[in-house]
């Protein structure tokens, strides 16, 4: 399995105050990774220097093996970079289906002929009815994403993510927000999204061990910035670090 991305020594600070420090990561192409950690511990900012939404303080990112470190957001995005956020992004005066043609047409290369256009659109809503059915969203169908409830908010923003068909995807706390039946439904609803791109790579944050244990065959355990350890989930749950720094369970 080839390596689709690496982060060398890379570190962020805010005037002065470390967030992320010397963080070295691999992950392979096609794997499913999930970066946990108490509040603070530099998750959200590891997400964005991955992104581009963040310079790195010191150190390199590489994506695809290509050197990306100074790179945009949108330059990442068009290499093939998606992610979504713990607040769901969508264009709330449209309807779910629309806000999923919306990404689909986005998430492709630009067609320069009228008829690669057209195929393009009709290709895009026929990506866009997938997702719908994958992600049990067919009752909101026709629904102003502005209306939808939670569950089914970060439910569309998701897939919008997925029909994008990137090659790299970042998932920040897909269940946030939502009650445990909610959120049991939005891990299996994401199972099933991620089922139709099996190729795609996907890195999580998540505080919910259910969704990490149902999502990622690899955990990576951070605090102050630090990794502190990494391995499966049930490796990395049961390590006597992870009781004390991520769940909160003092050694005996």
């Amino acid at each position: 399995m080839s390596n689709i991305l690496t982060l060398r020594s890379v570190s962020k600070s805010y005037q002065g105050v470390p967030a992320v420090q010397d963080v070295d990561l691999r992950v392979d192409r096609g794997e499913r990774l999930a970066v946990i950690g108490p509040n603070g511990a530099g998750k959200s900012t590891l997400f964005g220097l991955i992104a581009g939404e963040h310079r790195p303080t010191k150190g390199e990112i590489v994506f695809d093996d290509k050197m990306i470190t100074k790179l945009h957001s949108s330059a990442r995005a068009a290499r093939g970079m998606s992610r979504t956020f713990q607040v769901a992004r969508l264009f709330g005066s449209m309807t779910v289906r629309e806000n999923l043609f919306m990404a689909a047409l986005g998430g492709r290369a630009q067609d320069y002929r009228v008829w690669d256009a057209m195929a393009k659109r009709k290709n895009s809503w026929a990506l866009a009815d997938e997702a719908i059915e994958v992600a049990g969203l067919d009752q909101f169908a026709d629904t102003n994403a502005a209306t939808l409830p939670q569950g089914a908010r970060k439910t569309l923003e998701m897939a919008m993510a997925i029909v994008q068909e990137p090659v790299i995807l970042l998932l920040d706390e897909p269940t946030a927000g939502m009650g445990y039946e909610d959120a049991r439904a939005a891990t299996v609803q994401l199972n099933n999204l991620l089922a139709i791109r099996p190729e795609m790579t996907i890195i999580l944050t998540a505080h919910d061990m259910e969704v990490i244990h149902s999502v990622a065959s690899r955990v990576v355990l951070m605090a102050g910035g630090k990794v502190m350890l990494e391995g499966t989930a049930a490796d990395v749950a049961a390590h006597p670090t992870t009781k004390t720094l991520y769940l909160g369970q003092e050694k005996k």
